[in-house]
């Protein structure tokens, strides 16, 4: 939608979590609203609605009907499915897992629609480009007309010290099917049909090579400048460090001999990926520790596990992790002002969720900035 349009930006947040992807719209500077926000996790919509307002609507999202979506209107789909079918952990069963159900069932949905969107933002982890599920989506919007655009990307590309490679896919419907179609079978939509299964062929034999790994993508921008990552110091609190609730149990430390832990310091670059495991016990692959003591020591634990110990590790706090997530972070209750006419939201946690649920939570969420320079891209920008 190019600016300056009479035409209102109106989404439907799928997979919404603690609205990650409502952040980012907000954060895009792109004037509009969610009508409506789905998720089953009732922790996840207690938090949505502490900060929004408003719950969001929890039925399975593989039993939502055409009226379930129609009645809203929306010209713009937001979607962040679950990611375990696509993963080593989920066994990579792609679209078997019945956790793809949701997502597959909104695209057998997308064509039945009266209101079809104009706009789509899909967010998911690094191996759904290989997936059956992707093949399904991008052959789906193609046969509607969409231009799609596919990006591997992380935050680190946008100056945020915080390694979170993710896949994303923006579709803008830029064939529509000519309004003076009545008849499926005349000759305009033949047509149309035909030149939408032909541009969708050829870009699925792109295979990968069609997803987009640099920020801003060729011919939008100059690609070709560094990057300065903002100081992961100013991520940081000194606050949380006599916390014991973040303190590293001594003891999950030590039982993870010839394993080498991800530590780092206020003066490093950048942090690794937070997972939704982040926090508890497993301490190998879901997020940075830091380091808060003998700061001139560098040691990774490997095979001496023991030498850590006196080094004051601590899981990053919920604010940290939400703040290189680039949340609109505040510690107090849901802070709502206007701008311009439009409401503006921070994120917060309600007192009944524990900090083990809010790094979960997190964890199970996106960065907000690459969120919203994608919504700017695919609503305003130019996709080549």
């Amino acid at each position: 939608m190019e600016s300056g349009s009479d035409s209102p930006i109106v989404c439907l947040e799928f997979f919404s979590g603690i609205g990650g992807l409502h952040y980012g719209l907000q954060q895009s500077g792109v004037a509009g609203r969610v009508a409506m926000s789905f998720d089953m996790n009732e922790h996840a919509n207690t938090v949505y609605e502490h900060n929004f307002g408003q719950r969001p609507n929890n039925k399975a999202i593989d039993y939502l009907e055409l009226q379930d979506i129609d009645r809203h209107r929306a010209n713009c789909w937001l979607l962040s499915p679950p990611c375990q079918p696509y993963t080593r952990g989920g066994k990579y069963l792609d679209d078997q897992d019945p956790r793809a159900r949701g997502l597959l069932h909104l695209l057998a949905l997308l064509p039945q629609l009266k209101t079809i969107p104009d706009y789509i933002l899909l967010e998911n982890v690094m191996n759904f480009e290989n997936s059956r599920s992707r093949g399904i989506l991008v052959r789906t919007l193609g046969l509607l007309g969409f231009r799609v655009q596919e990006f591997l990307l992380s935050p680190v590309q946008f100056g945020i010290p915080n390694h979170r490679l993710r896949y994303f896919l923006v579709a803008r419907r830029e064939w529509s099917r000519p309004a003076s179609i009545s008849d499926g079978e005349s000759k305009e939509f033949l047509e149309w049909s035909a030149a939408n299964e032909q541009r969708t062929d050829v870009y699925l034999q792109q295979g990968r090579d069609a997803v987009c790994t640099t920020w801003p993508p060729p011919g939008t921008g100059d690609s070709s400048s560094a990057v300065c990552l903002a100081p992961l110091a100013s991520y940081i609190d000194t606050e949380p460090n006599a916390d014991p609730s973040l303190l590293v149990p001594s003891e999950h430390i030590l039982k993870r001999r010839n394993l080498e832990f991800d530590i780092v310091r206020s003066s490093s670059q950048t942090t690794s990926t937070f997972t939704k495991g982040y926090g508890s016990r497993h301490l190998i692959g879901s997020g940075s520790l830091l380091q808060t003591a003998q700061l001139d020591v560098v040691e990774t634990g490997f095979g001496s596990p023991e030498k850590l110990l006196p080094l004051g590790l601590r899981f990053f706090s919920p604010r940290e992790v939400a703040l290189l997530h680039h949340f609109p972070y505040t510690n107090y209750s849901s802070d709502r002002q206007a701008v311009n006419g439009n409401q503006t939201y921070s994120l917060s946690f309600p007192p009944s969720t524990s900090q083990r649920q809010q790094l979960q939570l997190l964890g199970n969420s996106l960065n907000v900035q690459v969120v919203a320079d994608l919504i700017r891209h695919v609503l305003i920008g130019t996709i080549r």
